[in-house]
């Protein structure tokens, strides 16, 4: 059976292969004697085949497996002394007790999995829908001292600041997505339902009427004729916005479009800042080697910064420092390189670049409240102005037939 691996050299480059062996951990232990680590591995080609790796994927594609709770609740046992094949044991006991099937079979093959004699990380990473690379690798440089405590505490630590960031954007997005929503709604209200009533009421002024306020009734009496088309359209409107939501190359385009947006993309980048150098500081700190932490931190960043993080990350192979790189690349503030520097020089550059990321955050936060503030008053004065237009379209041709009276 073939198996397709991306390994991690001594020097810390990674190198991508294809390798032949009976099953997953052959082929990892075929790596190991090479001196090299497994970062990836995927059967190639294996369709059809069962591989203990497959089952709990599926298992862990259907289900919704909390991995912030896991992580706490392992680390709780780990640090009070009970081993890590005893903990999965323990937490599958747990969840079979709770009913909870999903995560019961995963916690169960996971204990199988260890007690074979796979590292922890090892049987994790065999889940890559469920458990992510940073987990993994983070617990691969702890089991080194076989200590997983710390790299368990930083973990959930790492969630929790970055989980944080991201509510803080979404809930500054809230607002004003509920009242576009609302007013979109009033608005198709006003035209399909209110408007071709003044329609009938109008229908004998013929050109008496002002142009806008014509094209107006035109518009509203169309939709209002056909509500089975007007709903089948705004359904199909709907879907394409969820679409969109869903297609990267869509939400990359829509990300770039947000970054031309003066105080927004302020935001943004240190939004992405902030998760690039949280990241960036949990590997570091597990002891994995720069460019292997900046390979593994690449996945999580938008296109647009993972081809500079490539850039980057290949300066740092030639020799050039990391603070110089991440500047050359546009990948640092001025903050956030003079944190870089002084962490290089103390020789605590991991904790430099949290300090770096703990900066950012509160950026990030600062710049959703104003966004906050501003962005909800500017739409409803947007929509009421556009609404208001619409009333006084329709109201428009009484004013004429009263001047004309008098």
């Amino acid at each position: 059976m073939q198996f397709r691996v991306l390994a991690l050299c001594s020097d810390g480059s990674t190198r991508p292969m294809v390798v032949d062996a009976n099953d997953a951990v052959a082929a990892r232990r075929k790596i190991a004697q090479d001196g090299m680590s497994v970062l990836e591995l995927a059967p190639l080609g294996g369709l059809g085949r069962w591989s203990p790796g497959a089952a709990t994927r599926a298992i862990g594609a259907r289900s919704k497996f909390d991995i912030d709770l896991f992580c706490q609740e392992l680390l709780a046992l780990v640090t009070a002394g009970v081993t890590v094949g005893e903990a999965l044991e323990t937490l599958a006991h747990k969840e079979r007790k709770g009913k909870t099937t999903n995560s019961t079979g995963l916690l169960t093959r996971l204990h199988a999995r260890v007690r074979e004699g796979l590292p922890l990380s090892t049987a994790l990473a065999e889940n890559p829908d469920v458990f992510p690379k940073v987990l993994c690798e983070s617990l691969r440089a702890a089991e080194k001292t076989s200590d997983y405590g710390p790299a368990l505490e930083r973990f959930v630590r790492y969630r929790r600041l970055t989980r944080e960031v991201r509510e803080k954007l979404v809930a500054a997005s809230i607002y004003p997505m509920i009242l576009l929503g609302v007013s979109s709604l009033v608005l198709l209200f006003l035209v399909g339902y209110v408007v071709p009533r003044f329609a009938d009421v109008y229908a004998d002024m013929g050109d008496k009427l002002p142009t806008a306020s014509r094209a107006l009734l035109w518009i509203g009496s169309r939709i209002g004729a056909q509500p089975l088309l007007t709903g089948a359209a705004l359904v199909g409107v709907v879907a394409l916005i969820v679409a969109a939501v869903r297609s990267v190359r869509l939400r990359a385009a829509a990300l770039a479009a947000l970054h031309r947006v003066p105080r927004l993309k302020d935001v943004l980048a240190a939004a992405e800042f902030s998760r690039l150098y949280r990241t960036l500081a949990l590997l570091l700190h597990g002891g994995i080697p720069m460019v292997a932490a900046l390979e593994l931190a690449r996945g999580l960043l938008p296109l647009h910064l993972a081809r500079r993080l490539d850039a980057s990350m290949q300066s740092v192979r030639e020799g050039q420092s990391f603070s110089a790189s991440m500047q050359d690349q546009g990948l640092s503030t001025e903050v956030a390189d003079r944190f870089f520097r002084v962490g290089e020089g103390s020789g605590k550059l991991a904790e430099m670049i949290d300090r770096a990321a703990d900066f950012h955050e509160g950026e990030v936060s600062r710049g959703a409240d104003w966004l906050g503030r501003v962005i909800g008053p500017f739409l409803m004065l947007i929509m009421g102005v556009v609404i208001g237009l619409v009333v006084v379209l329709m109201y428009m041709p009484i004013f004429s037939l009263a001047e004309a009276i008098q």
